[in-house]
């Protein structure tokens, strides 16, 4: 028995990745009531709630959860099946261009896939530039982008990449100095230890208090390696992202502290223009990054 597929899957998709129906909309270059009546229509079709919406929230339904994960490898393994047919008789060459966050994640976890890609692909040249500034793509004329934290540019196409939990840390020397944290405000007697980011946003896990806390760090220092540097000396507390910290967590060189509060994840997205036609190799990159960022969440779990 073949499935009929609805109308409305790409939507769904761009609404779950995007949060909200109004950025959703941005990026489809349609109306935030369309972008709703398409996803009512798909449900309609479909019979069953896929989102649950609030006017302050979105989230996927049971249902809804299994039919995006679903969809999403459909869609990237189409996809992917589209640009080996086109490529099958033409070699992957030429120079792609590519902006990144730098630090542990820039250094260790994407450029040894970058490496790997040229292996696989010999005639790719690649250029790679690590920076914490915002660069614009279209006017530095970059392929590609990788971006961590919440994406505002809706003239770009967003894949997401891969989330981190963040953690509130400290050396267990710090924490004999200081008195017992309940809220996050206690915060504000203490020595912090910032990157980039001016204010820290908490939610409690159980009641669903939020609480943001404004940054007036003891050092700033847009440097990954630094701030873990300065926690593990005992300088102060610091927000950092589970890839940073994990080994330090594991053996005890670092403390997470207000466990019964969270900090929102750290997204991290690869981001290319609307207008711009994607060359075949720079296509073929954004496919391989995604399927290797799935391919390591599969054996994290």
């Amino acid at each position: 028995m073949k499935a009929n597929f609805p109308e409305g899957i790409r939507e769904f998709l761009v609404v779950v990745e995007a949060q909200s129906f109004s950025k959703a909309a941005e990026q489809l270059n349609i109306s935030r009531a369309r972008v709703s009546q398409i996803i009512s229509r798909l449900e309609k079709d479909m019979q069953i709630q896929l989102l649950y919406r609030s006017t302050r929230s979105l989230s996927l339904s049971p249902a809804g959860e299994t039919f995006y994960q679903l969809s999403r490898q459909g869609v990237d393994q189409l996809e992917h099946a589209v640009m080996s047919a086109q490529n099958a008789h033409a070699n992957i060459a030429g120079q792609i261009r590519i902006n990144t966050v730098g630090g542990r994640f820039g250094e260790e976890i994407l450029a040894p896939l970058l490496l790997q890609f040229m292996n696989l692909h010999p005639k790719v040249d690649i250029e790679l530039s690590f920076s914490s500034t915002r660069e614009n793509l279209i006017d530095a004329q970059y392929d590609l982008v990788v971006r961590m934290g919440e994406l505002t540019n809706s003239n770009l196409i967003g894949r997401k990449l891969t989330s981190y939990t963040n953690h509130l840390v400290a050396s267990p020397n710090y924490i004999e100095t200081m008195s017992a944290l309940h809220h996050p405000k206690d915060l504000l007697e203490h020595n912090l230890i910032n990157g980039s980011v001016k204010r820290w946003p908490f939610i409690h896990r159980d009641n669903h208090d939020r609480y943001e806390l404004p940054i007036k760090g003891k050092l700033n220092c847009p440097n990954g390696h630094v701030v873990k540097s300065a926690t593990l000396a005992g300088i102060g507390i610091s927000r950092q992202p589970e890839y940073y910290v994990k080994q330090e967590i594991e053996s005890g060189k670092l403390m997470v502290l207000l466990p019964d509060w969270t900090l929102p994840h750290s997204d991290v997205s690869l981001l290319y223009p609307h207008s711009r036609n994607i060359s075949s190799r720079v296509n073929t990159l954004v496919n391989y990054l995604v399927e290797a960022f799935n391919i390591k969440a599969d054996d994290n779990e």
